[in-house]
């Protein structure tokens, strides 16, 4: 063994500071690169929420306005009804009148299956949300 290769007491506590310096820049940099990242997806988290008020905002304006035109045509149909009850109408008055609500009646079931599929596919969306939280 050579006496200049053996390392004296302070060499050796000198390395072991050297290491322990070396591993706090080590986690230093971890912890800085954590901080980023989490930064980073509290960005892209908020962006999401706004993405999703704005679904929000968005489907409701669309429920509303099938909602008037369901309540616009049932009021529709039901005036309809009321002409072709009160003998009011020619014949061809009558038919054309039922050939309307019965025009009426299947725009209705269409909107009424639109917005049943609406409401199903924003259930769905919102109980995927919650299953991702």
């Amino acid at each position: 063994m050579d006496l200049l290769s053996v390392k004296t007491p302070m060499e050796l506590n000198e390395d072991k500071f050297l290491h322990l310096q070396n591993v706090i820049k080590i986690k230093r940099d971890m912890l800085i690169n954590k901080q980023k990242k989490i930064k980073q997806l509290v960005k892209q988290n908020h962006f999401l929420n706004d993405i999703k008020n704005d679904y929000i905002r968005f489907n409701n304006y669309t429920i509303k306005q099938k909602q008037d035109q369901i309540t616009a045509l049932e009021l529709l149909k039901k005036y309809i009804h009321d002409l072709t009850v009160s003998g009011n109408l020619s014949d061809n008055n009558l038919k054309d009148a039922l050939y309307e609500q019965n025009k009426i009646k299947k725009e209705l079931r269409s909107i009424k299956l639109g917005l049943d599929r609406l409401m199903n596919e924003t259930n769905e969306m919102d109980t995927n949300l919650l299953h991702h939280l």
